[in-house]
């Protein structure tokens, strides 16, 4: 017994099942080719196909269907462009909200804040055991040196997660589920900033002489020191704050959201997945954030000083150990601005063209089951 199935598939309505219908075995077992009557039937109340050609149909369909991956490109362009926003607005903005404008001097005097001190002198430091590796011997002891009269908190992997565990638990689940280790790293000096306040080092800056925070001190409830990098945004090297500051309550707060994000493509690009979840581009997005809230900009509860400014107090040696392979790529790219745009561009083409190659794959899937389904609905009505 032959049987039938539509051999070319049509977008237009209701008009497939009748649509040259060829033998095709083993697709609709059991059910016969349509005779010259039932044909006959079927083309008045069906029939948008008698008078079309192959060609025109053919042309049609596929006229609708650029016409239909034209829209949805433009929907998934205006889509990625959606969820730049935050970086086109820091990168438009930066001078405001991140332009170096605190100077401090060696010699300079205290500024009068009450006897009591606005920022906590706390000086934090993290590592993954209590055991320093020996590349940070001698700048962990010279910052102990220089700050010899703050409270020192050494935050290893497992006082981390204690402290989390009892101050912030909601966050254990994605502290648990970082990939890698700096990642860690870079969360816990944001949260152990928001809820004791102080001075944040990491382990490879060597310290010169004591930061004179008295400098920066004001009046204000709220108080925080970033330094400035390139090409836009501030650092997670050194930070200085009172506790509960806003600025890092938007970091913490912030932090599962960046690792959903990233946690599906953080294998293949580590570094710009570390970057986005828990570096330097998260803390200036999130600080960002914040700015936006501001009656005006820069705020006087957000300073920035640049890393010239920095020069007498600490150098940061920028051992950099969790970089990999992509990190020496993009830092080779840098200053290669016709490169990146070469890249970028072939870039989007290659993925509009995947994503319009998967899309027409669903599409037909979704057109061969329906038209199936009308057409063995039709047989079972018609009593084959």
């Amino acid at each position: 017994m032959s049987v039938t199935c539509p051999q070319s598939i049509s977008i237009l309505p209701w008009c497939a099942i009748s649509f040259t219908m060829q033998s095709c075995p083993g697709r609709f077992a059991g059910y016969p080719r349509l005779n010259s009557q039932e044909l006959s039937v079927m083309e008045p109340e069906f029939g948008c196909l008698g008078q079309y050609r192959v060609k025109r149909l053919t042309f049609i369909r596929r006229g609708r269907t650029a016409i239909w991956l034209l829209l949805v490109d433009l929907a998934l362009l205006g889509l990625l462009l959606y969820s730049l926003r935050d970086l086109f607005s820091l990168l438009r903005q930066n001078k405001e909200m991140f332009g170096a404008h605190i100077t401090v001097t060696l010699d300079g005097h205290p500024e009068s804040v009450g006897s009591s001190k606005q920022i906590p002198r706390i000086f934090h430091q993290t590592t993954k055991n209590e055991t320093i590796p020996e590349i940070w011997a001698d700048s962990q002891k010279s910052c102990l040196e220089a700050y010899s009269d703050f409270e020192y908190k050494l935050w290893t992997d497992e006082l981390a997660r204690d402290f989390l565990s009892n101050e912030y638990p909601w966050f254990l689940y994605t502290w648990d589920n970082y990939p890698y280790p700096i990642q860690r790293a870079d969360a816990i000096r944001y949260f152990v900033l928001h809820h004791y306040g102080g001075l944040y080092l990491d382990m490879d800056t060597i310290c010169h002489q004591p930061f004179p925070i008295d400098q920066i001190e004001t009046n204000l409830r709220h108080n925080s020191l970033f330094e400035s990098t390139l090409p836009t945004g501030i650092t997670n090297d050194i930070m200085i704050s009172t506790a509960r500051h806003p600025a890092f309550a938007s970091a913490i707060t912030r932090l599962p959201a960046h690792h959903r994000i990233t946690r599906f493509w953080a294998w293949l690009f580590p570094y710009a997945a570390i970057m986005f979840s828990t570096g330097p581009l998260f803390i200036s997005l999130a600080t960002a954030a914040y700015l936006y809230e501001q009656p005006s900009l820069p705020s006087r509860t957000v300073q920035v000083i640049s890393p010239a400014g920095l020069k007498p107090y600490i150098t940061d040696l920028q051992t950099a150990t969790w970089h990999r392979t992509d990190a020496h790529v993009l830092k080779w790219l840098a200053d290669k601005p016709i490169l990146w745009f070469i890249m970028g561009t072939m870039g989007v083409i290659g993925g509009v063209y995947v994503a319009n190659k998967g899309i027409l794959f669903v599409y037909r899937v979704c057109l061969y089951l329906f038209n199936s389904i009308m057409f063995i609905n039709f047989r079972r009505s018609h009593g084959h």
